[in-house]
């Protein structure tokens, strides 16, 4: 019996797989370079060949059990406005979060309330010890999020990255799972 991708149901959210449908959506929202400079892996300019790509890697990486590449929808009408992953480490039971939301629904809690609701799934669903996430070091808005989801800042990592030439500095945030 094949697996069913996991539905995530928040006060205001639905979080669930990313589909063809959300094309149109994901590059209008990410044609804007500000998402391109605040993370490692979204190109720009953003097209539609970039966004079924990611739809089709959302299924593979769930497939592959590689981790999860959710849609992050408002509840009443379950249009796109974002995404959020759990990228896991079964080995060292671990996974990274990573979230993109659209500039229309910044500083409204959204973020986080989808990080506390993947938090959740990723402790007691899948039973994982760690979750971690980073940020550039000049992008606060995303390290209050993962603040505001219970995460606490462990450190900087400097240089970790190399992006258009220029070395990024990433703060790192995580959370343990006390009940393992």
């Amino acid at each position: 019996m094949k697996k069913k991708f996991p539905n995530l149901i928040t006060e205001r959210l639905l979080i669930n797989q990313p589909i063809e449908t959300d094309i149109e959506d994901i590059v209008t929202i990410l044609n804007d370079k500000t998402y391109s400079n605040n993370t490692t892996n979204i190109p720009y300019p953003y097209t539609s060949n970039n966004a079924v790509f990611w739809i089709n890697l959302a299924q593979n990486n769930f497939e592959q059990q590689l981790g999860f590449i959710f849609a992050i929808r408002l509840r009443k009408t379950g249009k796109i406005i974002g995404a959020i992953s759990l990228h896991t480490d079964l080995k060292f039971n671990k996974a990274e979060l990573g979230y993109w939301l659209s500039k229309a629904y910044w500083n409204k809690g959204l973020a986080t309330e989808a990080a506390k609701a993947v938090i959740t799934f990723g402790f007691h669903d899948l039973k994982l010890k760690r979750i971690f996430a980073t940020h550039f070091d000049f992008n606060i808005a995303s390290g209050k999020v993962m603040s505001n989801a219970g995460m606490h800042k462990e450190g900087l990592l400097e240089c970790y990255t190399k992006k258009d030439g220029i070395y990024q500095n990433h703060v790192l945030y995580a959370i343990i799972n006390n009940d393992l």
